[in-house]
C-alpha cells in the first residue's frame, strides 16, 4: 500500500466537478459531546479550575460546507447524542470567517452557536445496518475529542463497519481519537501499518491542550495571555486525566503505539498559521490540524467518487485520478506554490 504526504494540500474543486455527473454521497460527521475538562497538570493557578472545550468550529464548518457543496446528505452525530458543544473560543476565533458564520447563530442573549450540534444522533442510534447508507464517516477534531473519541465502543463500532464495508473513514487534528484504538473483525488495529497524521506532540507543546494557553504565544502576549502567565508558562503538553485507569496521551503518540506510521508538517508560529496537511492511504484519510478541516473533507469526498467510479468501471481509473492534488494558492508567502502530484494508488477490485 501507499501513501501520499502532502504538507500543503487543497483538491481543486473544479476537478471534482469535472468528473461524474452525479456527486450524491451520506456523511456521518461525528463530533465530542465533551464541553468542559479539570487540568490536573499546567500552570498551578489553573489545576483544578474547569476549562471549556469542545469541537474546533471550523474543522466542522468547513467540513460540513465541503460535503454540502458536493450534494452530500449529511448526519451529525456524536458519542452520547445532543448537544455537540463546540469550544467557545472557535467563536471570536472564526468571526471574519464566512464559511463558519454561515453555520452560526445567536441565542436571545447574543450568545453565539451552532444549530446544526445542538442535537446530535447518538452514536448507538447509528445502527450496523443503518450504516450501510453512509459512504463517509468523518470525526470532527477538537480537544474536546481527547476524552470522548479514544474509549467509545459504538464510535470503535463504527470505523469497524465502516472500513469493513469498503467505506472512506476520515478525521482531522484530534479527530483520529476515534481511530487509535480502533479493531477490526479480526481484532488487529485499523491503524496499524497505515500511514497517518493528525494533529502532533510538537503543535500540543505550543498550544498545549489546557486551552488556557492557547493563544499565549510569543508576539500575542498581550491579546493572548491570561494574566500573569507568559508564553513560557504555558509549554508542553498539558493534558487530562479524566480516563486514569485507561491513561491519557497525546494524539501522536497514541497513533504511533498503534502502529501507524505518523507523519506530519512543521508550523511556522511566528504567524500563529497552520498549515493544512492532509494524509490519504487508501480509503483512510486524516488531516492534521484546524487548518485542514477543508482539505481533509475535499480529499475524503474525492475518494468516495473515485470509489464510485472504481466500481462502476475498472481499476485504472482510480490509478488516474485518485491522488492527483493541485494547490491553487501559496500557503504563506515564503512557500513556494505547490505542483499537482499523483502516486498511481490502485485498490484491490
Amino acid at each position: 500500500m501507499h501513501a501520499i504526504n502532502v504538507a500543503a494540500l487543497l483538491v481543486c474543486a473544479c476537478f471534482a466537478l469535472a468528473h461524474g455527473a452525479n456527486k450524491r454521497c451520506n456523511v456521518l460527521s461525528i463530533v465530542t459531546n465533551v464541553g468542559s475538562w479539570v487540568p490536573t497538570t499546567g500552570p498551578a493557578k489553573y489545576i483544578g479550575v474547569p476549562k471549556p472545550t469542545g469541537y474546533w468550529l471550523a474543522e466542522f464548518t468547513h467540513s460540513y460546507t465541503v460535503f454540502k457543496n458536493a450534494d452530500c446528505s449529511i448526519t451529525v452525530a456524536s458519542p452520547k447524542g445532543g448537544l455537540g458543544p463546540a469550544d467557545p473560543q472557535g467563536f471570536a476565533f472564526y468571526a471574519g470567517d464566512p464559511v463558519t458564520q454561515a453555520l452560526v447563530a445567536k441565542r436571545a442573549d447574543g450568545s453565539p452557536y451552532v444549530p446544526l450540534t445542538e442535537n446530535t444522533t447518538a452514536a448507538a442510534a447509528i445502527t450496523n445496518a443503518r450504516l450501510a447508507d453512509f459512504d463517509v464517516v468523518f470525526f470532527v477534531g477538537g480537544t474536546g475529542a481527547m476524552w470522548d473519541f479514544p474509549y467509545d465502543e459504538n464510535l470503535h463500532r463504527i470505523v469497524r463497519v465502516m472500513w469493513e464495508s469498503g467505506k472512506v473513514v476520515s478525521a482531522v487534528c484530534h479527530g483520529p481519537m476515534a481511530l487509535v484504538h480502533a479493531k477490526l473483525s479480526d481484532n488487529s488495529s485499523l491503524v496499524a501499518g497505515r500511514s497517518m497524521t493528525g494533529f502532533s506532540n510538537a503543535e500540543e507543546e505550543v498550544l498545549g491542550a489546557a486551552n488556557v494557553c492557547a493563544l499565549c504565544y510569543p508576539g500575542n502576549e498581550a491579546a493572548g495571555c491570561p494574566a500573569g502567565l507568559t508564553p513560557a508558562d504555558c509549554t508542553g503538553p498539558h493534558m487530562p486525566s479524566e480516563y486514569p485507569t485507561k491513561g491519557s496521551f497525546l494524539l501522536e503518540d497514541g497513533l504511533k503505539a498503534a502502529g501507524a506510521v505518523y507523519v506530519s508538517t512543521q508550523q511556522d508560529w511566528s504567524t500563529f498559521y497552520f498549515r493544512p496537511h492532509v494524509v490519504r492511504h487508501g480509503r483512510l484519510v486524516t488531516g492534521q490540524n484546524p487548518g485542514a478541516g477543508r482539505e481533509t473533507a475535499e480529499a475524503a469526498y474525492d475518494s468516495h467518487r473515485l470509489l464510485r467510479l472504481t466500481k462502476k468501471k475498472s481499476c485504472p481509473v482510480w490509478s488516474q485520478f485518485a491522488d492527483t492534488f493541485c494547490s491553487p494558492v501559496q500557503q504563506t508567502a515564503a512557500d513556494p506554490p505547490v505542483k499537482c502530484k499523483t502516486n498511481g494508488y490502485i485498490p484491490k477490485c
